[in-house]
Parts: C-alpha cells; structure tokens; sequence
C-alpha cells in the first residue's frame, strides 16, 4: 500500500491544529501483523521482513498479548537507535544491503532494530484511514501498551510546542520534527496539506571545484591543514533558477574540461545545508546559498567538524588548539566534540540535580579547583541558583568550554530528599587489581537479577567499577537505600572476606576490593556517566554493557579517543535506564532489609 507522505517545509506551522512528533531518521515501513502472518514492507513496496527478524520474532512473542486485536497495520520509522530522538542511519543502511540470514542474525543481535510506530492504517481488520489523526494515534498507544518485555517497537507521541521540541531533536542531533495536522485523515502520497516534514539542518561551507554536465551536481570539497583539498560530496539541489544558470555558466566558461567534469580551482564557495557528511558523501545536500565573501582556504575540515556537530550559537568556543590533556594529546576542540557527542546521553544523569564540577583551566596538569556554585562571569543562560545546575546542552558546553572536566551530581534531585538510584563503588587498590571489582559486580548482578532488580554497570573512569540500580521516584529514603547497600556490601565481605573489605582505612584493606557503600548518601556525589576524568590518557567514566564485565577487561580502553565511535557502534548500555526506573521492584529491596 501507499503510505501517506510529508511534505517538505522551511519552517514549521503553528496554531491548535498542528502537534508536532519526531522525524526518525530510518527507513519508512508498514508492518502488518494478521493471526497468520507478519510481514516488514517499506514505503516502496519492497518486503523488509527477512532484513529485520527482530521486529517480526518480537511480534511473535506479542501476539498473544493482542490477539483479539489482529489484524493490525502500523505505519512507522524503522531505525537503529543511537539515542531517544534519532538512529544511527549507517549502520541501517548496512543492514538493509545485508543478504545473509546468519549475518542478518549476527547485526540483529549485535544492534537490534526498532519501529517507531507514528499511526495506526488497519485495526481489527477495519480501516482507521478516515478517522481523526489524533484518535488513530490514542488507539495505537493502547495497542502498543499491551505489548510486554524489552520493545522493537516504540509508540512515537506528540507535542504541541515546536520550538521546544525541535530544541531537544537538534541535542540529540536528530533528523527534524514533523507537523501534523490533528484533524488530518490519512492520504496516499503528497495530495494534501496536513503533513509537514522540518528538516534539523547543519550548515557547512566548502568549496566548489567541479561541475558534471551529465547530471547538473556541482563537486565540493574542504581544505586540510596542509593546505590540500579533499572531496566531501555533491551536491544540486535548493539553488533558485538564477543563481543556478549564473553558477553553471561560469564553469562552462572557465572550467577545464575532463570526460563529463567541468573542473575549476578552489574559489567558488558556497553554504551547503545537509544532515551529515561521511565517506566523501553529503547527506540529503540542499544549497543554502552561494558565498562569494568566504575564502576558499576558510573552507577547512577543521570548521566543517565544528559546524556539523551543532554547538550552541550562544557559547562562543575559544583557544581550540589548547592541551587540556597533555600526554594523551587532547586538545580543547577533541574534548568539545567529545562533550557535544556524549551530551544526550549525559544530561539525564545532570538535570536537576546540584552539580560539583572539576575545573582545569589550563589542562589536568595544572592547578584546578572545585566549581559548586555559578561562577560570576556566567552567562544569563545558566541557571542562577545557588546550587549550581547544568540543565542543558549549552550549559554543558559553556563548562566544558571554560576547562570543566569532570561532572559529579549527587543521587537525588534538587528538592527531594529520596535517591533516584542506589550506586556501589567498587574500588580495587590498584588498576591491576580490576578483576576484583569485576568479580564483585557480578556476584552483586546474580543477586539483583534473583530480586528482579535491574542493576547497570560503569567504569569510575580511574581503576574501578561502579553499580548503578535505578529507584522510582520517591520511594526509598535514604536511610532505607543506604541499609540495602550495606547488607549487599556485608554479604560480599561475608562470603569472601579474603577479596573484599569495607574497611575504610587503607592500610588494613590489605589489598583487597573495598565496597565503598558509605560514599552512597544524602550529600555525597559520584562522577556522571560519561564524564571525563582527570587522568593523564584521557579516561571517561564509561557505561558498560554486562557481558563486557570479565577478565580481560581494561579501562584504559575507554577514553575521549575512543567512546564516540564505540557509542556509534553499540550504542548506549544506559539506554534503557528510565524504563528500568519505573518497573524496579521496591518490595526486593524491602523484603532484604
């Protein structure tokens, strides 16, 4: 069937009529689920159903739940999560080209997919094409709620305020948002005027030094360090007819020709918007326009890094070339583009929450100090309270841009005195003696998975482990948290008193693992996932998932270097921590106490 499709839009519409979703950034799909069958088609029609035996196994396993629901056909965004709000599209483009079953199996395994679901087409065998918008998406949200375990598919709300969530889309360097219109009807194709797609555009100037007379794109490319230009895409689309003819006529007159190529050396340039740039290709390239006052020299890779990331426009970023990081040679700008990638993944663990921050002005090296309160200097858009508070991502640039380095936040929120999660630092006397700490998290995880607690593990960022089991808010005081930990703590020390201590003075540890409970409580702070630590080699406070917690282990292996890429690849193993907060059963942990 034909899919309802949206249009293309500068800006987005506003008024009572209009809510506003995320645009995912995958691969349109229709699932179909009847009582004998399950089939994945895309919007073209081409059966992705073998592509992603993850979506259609968990749709299996669900039918039980919504039996008396089938048929259904759900309208939605097939995507591999990268964060909340956007997909990490190469790694499904590699999927969707994957031809065999056992690799397939492999990439399901490795990086599940997901179906974001935006609508509802078919419900108990009835068409849902001419009821209301917003009664079509209420249903599906109940469909989908009756489905149980870890989710493939995902229902995708709405919100009635654009700007706000076009904010949050472009910290999670999302693709954009989509208008709908509530009262729309779902139409085939672009015959209406109900859906409207808003595309989070970056903006990057390069250099024009090719014209291909066989199909009209012009080649672009960015100047290195040592003054050489590499290829990072093409690009024909978004300029007017005039300035098109204008551009076109002057490599027809002073292009060298080669085969169907125009060539011209490094002059012309132009702002080119798109939704992101690899391999020597630009996605989705729009011309924005043509910049005759920009050198071609201040084309540089350097700049186009800065300006595809989306750094705030309201903090200024200085003396980029500055080692924060002398011996792992880190400078200013590798750590801003380290903060700006793993920010979506910090600032849950930072909202509301009264920050302590490690500032180092002139790199780890050198003197540093402890920032609790907002400094005089700060600008208007950080939060002047008296705790201090890094709610959001300029905020969080402006610190990092200003030498902060590492990010410490207590358990509870600002005013609240109940802990959002219980945490165990495991501590080894040495870096060498990590598999103890490894040893220990997972006797505490065959523990918690016996309560039916979900439990989370982080490197500290410098030679230990640290547990992390999320609470429901408002549940547990303090007190009653802190004699959980301690009984787990004493149940370690207990079954392996020569490996593990909680003596608090180092000299009687005797080189075993010390279970710091004690340094979980009202007032006490830990570093934030993903923090960076003050560390000569650059090491970072890195979620783990599980199955990485064995011999072999290396923390050293976890730093601004190498976190972005791993995130890229396997994605986020706190990505599920919200939802593990509000299915934790409090009674285990009453029932221990």
């Amino acid at each position: 069937m034909q899919v309802m499709k949206p249009i293309y839009r500068d800006t987005y519409p506003v008024g009572k009529e209009w809510i506003y979703e995320v645009k995912y950034d995958g691969f349109r799909a229709v699932l179909c689920v009847a009582s004998d069958s399950i089939t994945l088609t895309s919007k073209n029609g081409v059966d992705l159903t073998a592509q992603f035996p993850e979506i259609i196994s968990y749709c299996e396993q669900q039918k039980h739940h919504v039996k008396a629901h089938i048929p259904f056909t759900i309208d939605g965004e097939l995507i591999i999560p990268k964060n909340r709000l956007s997909g990490e599209f190469s790694l499904l483009q590699t999927r969707g080209r994957l031809k065999s079953p056992e690799r397939i199996k492999q990439h399901a395994s490795a990086r599940p997919a997901m179906l974001m679901a935006f609508d509802l087409l078919i419900y108990k065998g009835k068409s849902q094409e001419k009821r209301r918008l917003t009664s079509r998406k209420q249903t599906l949200e109940d469909l989908i709620s009756l489905f149980e375990g870890p989710p493939a598919i995902k229902y995708v709300g709405y919100d009635t305020e654009p700007s706000t969530l076009m904010e949050d889309v472009v910290l999670h360097q999302g693709e954009g948002i989509i208008a709908k219109r509530i009262t729309s009807t779902y139409k085939a194709g672009k015959q209406h005027h109900d859906w409207y797609k808003i595309k989070n555009w970056r903006k990057i100037t390069a250099v024009l030094t090719a014209y291909d007379k066989d199909n009209d794109y012009f080649h672009a490319k960015l100047a290195r360090e040592d003054g050489q230009f590499i290829p990072i895409g093409k690009c024909k689309h978004g300029m007017d007819e005039a300035e098109r003819n204008t551009l076109t006529a002057f490599f027809k007159d002073n292009g060298t020709e080669d085969a169907n190529l125009l060539h011209l050396p490094p002059a012309v340039c132009a702002t080119i918007l798109c939704l992101g740039q690899a391999d020597e290709e630009l996605r989705e390239p729009r011309f924005h326009h043509l910049s005759p006052s920009t050198a071609a020299a201040d084309c540089t890779v350097q700049q186009a890094v800065i300006d595809l990331a989306q750094f705030p426009q309201s903090v200024e970023l200085s003396k980029l070339d500055k080692f924060y990081w002398e011996e792992a040679q880190i400078d200013k700008l590798r750590y801003l583009l380290y903060i700006r990638t793993v920010a979506p993944f910090m600032l849950p663990h930072m909202k509301n929450r009264e920050m302590t921050i490690i500032r180092c002005p002139d790199g780890i090296e050198a003197d540093f100090f402890y920032q609790k309160h907002r400094p005089d200097y700060a600008p208007a858009f950080i939060p002047d309270t008296t705790p201090l508070q890094c709610p959001d991502l300029q905020s969080l640039i402006w610190f990092a841009n200003h030498g902060s380095i590492e990010f410490h936040a207590p358990f509870h929120r600002i005013g609240s005195e109940s802990p959002r999660e219980i945490v165990m630092d495991l501590d080894p006397p040495s870096e060498e003696a990590l598999p103890l700490a490894i040893k220990a998290a997972n006797l505490l995880k065959n523990w918690l998975d016996q309560m039916q607690l979900a439990a989370f593990i982080k490197t500290s960022g410098s030679k230990g482990l640290q547990l992390y089991i999320p609470l429901p808010d408002n549940q547990l005081s303090y007190d009653q948290a802190s004699t959980f930990t301690e009984a787990l703590a004493r149940l370690l020390v207990q079954q392996h008193p020569d490996l593990f201590t909680i003596e608090r003075m180092k000299k009687n540890r005797h080189e075993r693992l010390y279970i710091d409970y004690v340094q979980f409580g009202m007032g006490k702070t830990l570093p934030v996932p993903y923090t960076a630590r003050k560390r000569s080699t650059g090491t970072v406070s890195t979620p783990l998932f599980w199955d990485e917690v064995k011999n072999g282990l290396s923390l050293d292996d976890y730093t601004i270097f190498t976190v972005p890429e791993r995130v890229q690849q396997k994605g986020c193993p706190f990505a599920s921590f919200e939802e593990a907060r509000n299915s934790q059963k409090v009674d285990s942990i009453m029932q221990l106490m």
